[in-house]
């Protein structure tokens, strides 16, 4: 999902200022392949197996990676842009375990 938070002073910053008056932006985005294929990389590297990982997009269009939250918060996400996003984690980790197996000290 993409944050349009740039065009006001108050979410300029760290969107979560949030604004009730004037409300960002959020629109379903979907990432380059070649970002796509250097963030499944890193989970690989890093071992996570689901997180949620924050960009900004500069002026040059160039991604900058800011931060991963291994248990990140992905409701507000799927309510606002009908990604059902808890639907496909779900999935992830059912095929992740069925190939596997299941580790009960998780």
């Amino acid at each position: 999902m993409a944050i349009f938070s740039q065009k006001d002073e108050k979410t300029k910053i760290d969107y979560r200022n949030y604004n009730k008056e004037r409300p960002n932006r959020n629109v379903p985005f979907t990432l380059p392949n070649d970002l796509k294929k250097k963030i499944a990389l890193f989970f690989e590297k890093t071992g996570l197996q689901s997180g949620s990982l924050d960009f900004i997009l500069n002026k040059e269009g160039k991604y900058i990676f800011l931060e991963v939250n291994p248990s990140g918060q992905f409701g507000w996400v799927s309510s606002n842009c009908n990604f059902y996003i808890e639907k496909n984690i779900a999935l992830a980790l059912e095929n992740y375990h069925s190939k596997h197996g299941f580790n009960k000290n998780l």
